[in-house]
């Protein structure tokens, strides 16, 4: 039987005590393998809050344990059994409850952080809408000041949570001045209606939809963010990005020990499909991406603080969240193939591959496409290039040097950025460059990855950067 903890008793467990109470809770019952694959229940929620689930990013002063590295591997720990439930835990610390820490007012600091420290809430970040698709400057919520408060009125959709949050971070456009932004907090009885739930094809646990707001918010709910252009959109989507290989090397880690299973057993003449050659390739691939989002994972966990302000970290939430989410994608496929027909087949007794691959599909197009982001990597490097080199740019930056000393062969279209498509394949083999960079740091962190699966990654990663290459061969071919 579970001993009962209090939220006070939860601060006091040490850092050990606290992540793996909460990771036994989370493989013995919310394992994604036999979990339902619908709407995260409440009480669920509620069970895994008196646990402390919400408390890393939380400051001591309102009943939290305020603790970055303590996050990155709590949502490291849950994406290996769940991973729809590690985008649940993301998205309600790090975009919802990390933005009120950094920039609430006092007033709604002590309204909405000691309750979420102590009961099952729900918090939800609404940025998006049907009309503006990636380009956010085109929104056309507005807020408009009203004696002592905000009207807020709009609409939004593919919100997480778009039908059970019960608090909302809202970005919106002021009625005089389009190019000023403001960002309010709003509980959803005050004016959140959700008038269309989505059928979405991964991420069961968490439900989306079309959001109409009619709300009037007092004065102390504005949040302090610039309201310069989309300055504070872009910080907190950065915090959101950055923890995307926190969940895929939480998830690759899980379905490489799954596929590993699954060609022992599975017989095949008069040995078993692990003993295939292409079988071992693929095995290797999905081991190898598991060392490269361990890599990103422990960049984040060392030298980045979600705390703080992280347009500093622009650059590199951009490669983690590309390279990241393409390795989760990539490993799931493989996944799926290897276990054939079964792969293919809901709830299948030996294998997870087909919610394996619903779930990690989306993580390439949401919070920005990759597309769109390796478009941004690319004019990043631009802007801090000297006459637009990027290849000597890369070769100095700080960020990028160590990766860069694996490249042995020509990238100088990396310096032709003439049209938008070479700017996103420049972008993603620069988030690549990015890549080996970190798993040259990683070398040096001792209860990482193989030597093995590290130098499989470097090689993995020199082979995408020159599939890249020839792509940008591609671009300048004129098709008649």
């Amino acid at each position: 039987m579970e001993s009962t903890l209090t939220a006070e008793s939860v601060t006091e467990l040490s850092t050990e005590n606290y992540l793996s109470g909460l990771e036994s809770i989370v493989k013995e019952k919310y394992n994604s393998a036999t979990f339902t694959h619908s709407p995260f229940p409440r009480e669920d929620w509620k069970h895994l809050t008196t646990k402390g689930i919400m408390l890393s990013m939380i400051p001591e002063e309102f009943g939290g344990r305020n603790s970055h590295q303590e996050l990155c591997d709590l949502i490291e720990i849950i994406s290996t059994y769940n991973l729809p439930l590690g985008m649940y835990t993301m998205i309600i610390t790090a975009l919802f409850i990390r933005n009120i820490t950094k920039y609430g007012s006092d007033d709604v600091k002590n309204e909405v952080l000691p309750q979420f420290s102590k009961e099952p809430l729900i918090g939800g970040f609404a940025l998006t809408e049907p009309n503006c698709g990636s380009n956010l400057a085109k929104m056309t919520t507005t807020f408009e000041k009203k004696g002592n408060g905000y009207l807020i009125k709009g609409e939004k959709h593919w919100q997480a949570f778009s039908s059970t949050a019960d608090w909302w971070l809202i970005a919106a456009k002021s009625t005089t001045n389009e190019k000023e932004f403001g960002y309010f907090i709003i509980q959803r009885h005050e004016g959140w209606k959700n008038v269309e739930e989505y059928n979405a094809l991964g991420l069961k646990s968490i439900d989306y939809g079309r959001n109409e707001i009619n709300a009037l918010v007092p004065d102390y709910r504005r949040l302090n963010v610039t309201a310069d252009q989309l300055l504070g959109a872009a910080d907190m989507l950065c915090a959101s990005r950055l923890t995307m290989p926190a969940m895929a090397s939480g998830f690759i880690a899980r379905i490489h020990k799954e596929v590993q299973e699954k060609t022992k057993t599975r017989k095949m003449g008069n040995g078993t499909l692990q003993d295939v050659g292409y079988v071992q390739y693929k095995l290797k691939q999905i081991a190898a991406n598991g060392a490269i989002t361990k890599a990103l994972f422990l960049f984040l966990k060392n030298k980045v603080d979600l705390r703080t302000d992280l347009m500093d970290h622009f650059f590199e939430a951009q490669c983690m969240k590309v390279l990241a989410t393409d390795k989760m994608l990539e490993s799931a496929l493989n996944y799926q193939q290897l276990c054939g027909g079964e792969g293919y087949r809901y709830h299948s007794p030996s294998n997870n591959a087909a919610f394996a691959v619903l779930d990690s599909r989306v993580y390439t197009i949401f919070d920005g496409t990759n597309d769109l982001l390796s478009q941004q990597i690319t004019e990043f490097c631009m802007k801090k290039s000297n006459s637009g080199n990027i290849v000597e740019f890369l070769s100095a930056f700080e960020k990028t040097k160590e990766g860069m000393e694996h490249i042995y062969f020509d990238i100088s279209s990396l310096n032709n950025n003439t049209t938008q498509e070479r700017k996103v394949i420049n972008g993603q083999i620069i988030s690549r460059i990015f890549g080996l960079h970190c798993l040259e740091e990683a070398k040096s962190i001792t209860q990482h990855s193989t030597p093995e699966n590290i130098r499989n990654g470097i090689l993995f990663l020199i082979s995408d950067i020159q599939k890249s290459i020839v792509e940008t061969e591609i671009l300048i071919t004129q098709l008649t």
